[in-house]
């Protein structure tokens, strides 16, 4: 089947499905990605994940596991601040995706960031490895959310970090329906112009509609056994980065 055929009911799938199709479109996207990323956040990506790595608490020497790494700006972020006393590993699904972080690995020369093929529940990191868990823009996209959550209590050091950025909804019905209609309307045709592919970008704002919020997503963490969430709304509530801690 087609991208542009499934993709109405991309974001529906469960499990190794939705690990398969979104395996496939991040290949697609891979060297796009940052480009319209620049474009539809404004920049302000950049920011976000600084954000992000303060939040953790992530201080230097740590180890950082960046589950769905990407193209790898917010694990080398975390391998800058962590130095080269800490570790960094980045696991993504996507081998286009890590082709192009390795590249820009290279380029930020930070060799403690190691990159590996892996999913958010099957990372194959030792049990209690990590004293971060990051997830950039990635768990929206993961087709069993309860697994990951096992997965990251599982690496995590007891009292460790997990801190997720990812979309969320603003307050205010008018505020959701123009980032609804920004989701929808704005963003495939940007993404054609910007040379990407606007069908992947169709289910990227799909996978959003069916997202918790801030709020709800904060709930969602504490059910799955995490302790003193708290979460920062950003872009008028349109971004949400969530630190939660592993149980001692």
């Amino acid at each position: 089947m087609a991208i542009e055929d499934a993709t109405s009911a991309g974001w529906e799938l469960q499990g190794a499905a939705r690990e398969r199709y979104v395996g496939d479109l991040f290949d697609r996207i891979a060297r796009p990605y940052d480009r319209l990323n620049r474009v539809i956040s404004l920049g302000r990506d950049r920011r976000w994940r600084r954000v992000a790595v303060t939040m953790s608490g992530a201080q230097p020497g740590d180890r950082v596991a960046d589950v769905g790494t990407g193209t790898g700006d917010l694990g080398i972020a975390f391998a800058q601040h962590v130095d080269r006393a800490g570790q960094v590993v980045g696991i993504d699904l996507s081998a286009g995706m890590l082709a192009v972080a390795r590249e820009k690995r290279a380029q930020a020369d930070v060799p403690w960031y190691r990159l590996v093929r892996g999913t958010a529940a099957a990372t194959g990191l030792p049990p209690a490895w990590a004293d971060v868990v990051s997830m950039g823009w990635v768990l929206r996209n993961v087709g069993d959310r309860e697994a990951a959550y096992a997965e990251i209590h599982r690496v995590l050091k007891p009292g460790g970090r997990v801190v997720v950025v990812d979309m969320s909804r603003p307050r205010g019905p008018l505020r959701r329906a123009g980032f609804w209609m920004f989701r929808h309307v704005v963003m495939p045709p940007l993404a054609r112009l910007s040379g990407g592919d606007r069908s992947a970008y169709r289910y990227l704002a799909g996978s959003t509609d069916g997202f918790p919020d801030g709020p709800a997503l904060a709930d969602e963490l504490r059910e799955a056994g995490f302790a003193d969430v708290r979460w920062r709304p950003l872009m008028m509530g349109a971004i949400a980065v969530h630190v939660a801690t592993a149980a001692e």
